[in-house]
């Protein structure tokens, strides 16, 4: 999933270092070119400088041999920082003069580096062996003598290294502080999205009140807007479906109640034999009829979220009722039914919506079992939670459809036994109001064949 804060959080990043290391490259450039013309212009000075100081104290242009000045003793294990006894550029800078006839006059050797004559005025490289010497040459007209001043190239690349290093710590450190409050300030900046997207995350299925938009920033009022817009008018459509199923409900039963008494009064008299199994068919329909009947009045009940109190329910005494509730037709049927409840089994929850839910379940076992097969209805109790375990020796479910049949009027494809497909989505309807789980399994009965249906409740 594609996160906006991530990409925001990311490009941001990447757009500051960006131009932290552009704005560094472009200061290393500059100040190697202001370097640059500072250092030329101190050479062209030096070497007018110690042409003047040549003449000045007897210097001539005979052609003897020149003066060469002694290098600076300047130790090797020196820092680059100046000091009293001097500074270690001083090993990186070297002057020569000549006469005309280009004799040397004076000069200074350094690191063994002699400076020839290039009798052309300017600046110039000389090759120094190790390092190449940046050179700036002039012609005294009034002396009539040539004088070259030297810089060693390294000197300006150091110089240049030290004042980009300390120009760029303060943007290194500021990227470092920038990375760090991003998040800080993205998080902060997203925190009422985040606030809406919990919001709506945490929303019940039944709960269609509209999201509080009153700290919702500009940005999403109108996503929020047009969400309230929807859940208004699903909760419109929602009641209007539950109105409707309620009002069909409640009647049909009184024509289906006048049809069976109908039919029944026809069964009393005396009838040709093809009559009165077409009252039978008649009463049959009308059972099934109203079973469909009841059970959308359950999930009308159910969908309405209407509340109700939790009280203690005895489980065993519930299954006892279920039990005997079903007698009839386990007898018509010959369906054993075992009941495995713990003496004195207790759960805190709904005692309505538990008898609903397990006779559901039982109804679905005895309904699909064969004439003469076996249904369970199991309760225990583990540390938190109670298991509702009913099984059947029926035919059982597929793996592949066992999802499909919580789902409203589904009946899977052969079924022969008639229904109306909604007992099992009125079970988890159940379940999930009561805060519990379904689960379908092979039969835990020793058949070869059957379901069984697993319900987990909390205990609290």
């Amino acid at each position: 999933m594609i996160s906006i804060r991530r990409n925001l959080r990311r490009s941001l990043l990447v757009s500051v270092t960006l131009v932290t290391a552009v704005a560094a490259v472009w200061s290393y450039h500059d100040t190697r070119d202001q370097i640059d013309e500072l250092f030329d212009a101190e050479l062209a000075q030096t070497a007018r400088t110690m042409v003047a100081l040549y003449f000045e104290h007897g210097g001539t242009t005979a052609s003897e041999p020149g003066l060469e000045l002694s290098s600076p003793k300047i130790p090797d294990n020196w820092t680059d920082s100046p000091t009293a006894a001097g500074h270690p550029y001083e090993k990186k800078l070297g002057f020569q003069i000549w006469n005309r006839d280009g004799q040397p006059l004076m000069g200074m050797k350094t690191q063994g580096v002699r400076l020839e004559l290039d009798p052309d005025a300017g600046y110039g490289v000389h090759d120094g062996g190790d390092h190449q010497w940046r050179t700036f040459t002039l012609y005294d007209d009034r002396h009539q003598v040539w004088a070259t001043a030297a810089q060693r190239d390294d000197v300006r690349d150091e110089l240049t290294w030290q004042i980009a290093m300390r120009d760029l710590m303060p943007p290194v450190i500021g990227t470092l502080i920038i990375a760090l409050v991003i998040p800080f300030f993205i998080a902060r900046g997203f925190s009422p999205l985040l606030r809406v997207s919990r919001q709506i995350a945490a929303r019940k299925p039944s709960y269609l009140e509209p999201i509080d938009a009153s700290q919702t920033p500009e940005e999403i009022g109108g996503m929020v807007k047009a969400l309230n817009g929807v859940f208004a008018r699903l909760a419109e459509t929602l009641e209007k479906e539950r109105r409707f199923t309620a009002n069909a409900a409640h009647e049909l039963r009184t024509p289906l109640a006048a049809i069976k008494v109908h039919a029944q009064n026809l069964l009393s008299e005396e009838i040709e034999p093809e009559a009165r199994q077409g009252a039978r068919s008649i009463i049959h329909g009308v059972d099934r009829m109203t079973r469909v009947v009841e059970q959308l009045l359950t999930l009308s009940r159910l969908e309405s979220g209407q509340a109700v109190t939790r009280q203690s329910v005895n489980l065993e005494r519930l299954g006892r009722e279920l039990q005997r509730d079903l007698q009839p037709v386990l007898m018509q049927r010959d369906i054993t039914l075992t009941l495995e409840v713990a003496d004195g089994l207790h759960l805190e929850s709904y005692e309505n919506g538990l008898y609903v839910l397990m006779r559901n379940l039982l109804d679905n076992a005895v309904r699909y079992t064969p004439q003469g097969g076996q249904v369970r209805l199991a309760i225990s109790r583990a540390s938190d939670h109670v298991l509702i375990d009913v099984a059947d020796s029926g035919p059982g479910i597929a793996t592949g459809d066992r999802e499909r049949v919580f789902e409203r009027f589904v009946r899977l494809a052969g079924q022969k036994t008639s229904g109306s497909g909604l007992g099992l989505a009125i079970v988890r309807e159940l379940v999930e109001r009561l805060g519990g789980t379904i689960e379908l399994a092979d039969t835990t009965l020793p058949a070869d064949s059957g379901l069984s249906v697993k319900v987990e409740l909390p205990v609290a």
